[in-house]
């Protein structure tokens, strides 16, 4: 038996290995994950992966049995809580890092602050009627 572990690494047989009354096809996992994926997604989990927020590709492990893939449901689940640890510990290392230093406060009047807030947008207007004045003089 061959099988892929979450990161996919392969292993020989296991001794801890689920039974075989534990295995579940892909099409019975698609029906069972959340949101109800096609068996084709559940394939390319198993295959590719799921690219996490932190870069890394966790894969559904998975084994074959001569030309049928399976999984476990112990296994579907643990590729969610792969997945959502992985996004956590991104979000978490954002979260640590240091706030971006505020602008040096100016006393402003209402009016004047008001100005300052639509400034965005025509800078942004104005740098977009630039790239296209630049597209059209490259003839595209």
């Amino acid at each position: 038996m061959h099988q892929q572990d979450s990161t996919g690494m392969t292993n020989g047989a296991n001794p801890g290995a689920p039974a075989a009354e534990d295995h579940i096809t892909l099409a019975q996992a698609a029906k069972l994950a959340p949101g109800r994926p096609s068996s084709n997604c559940v394939w390319r989990w198993c295959r590719e992966g799921v690219k996490a927020a932190t870069g890394t590709r966790i894969r559904l492990k998975h084994v074959r049995f001569g030309s049928r893939i399976f999984t476990t449901l112990q296994w579907l689940n643990d590729f969610g809580s792969a997945l959502a640890e992985a996004d956590a510990a991104h979000f978490d290392r954002d979260a640590q890092l240091p706030a971006p230093e505020p602008a040096p406060s100016r006393r402003t009047s209402k009016r004047s602050r008001r100005a300052s807030r639509s400034g965005g947008a025509d800078e942004a207007r104005r740098r977009h009627l630039e790239a296209e004045r630049e597209l059209e003089e490259a003839g595209l």
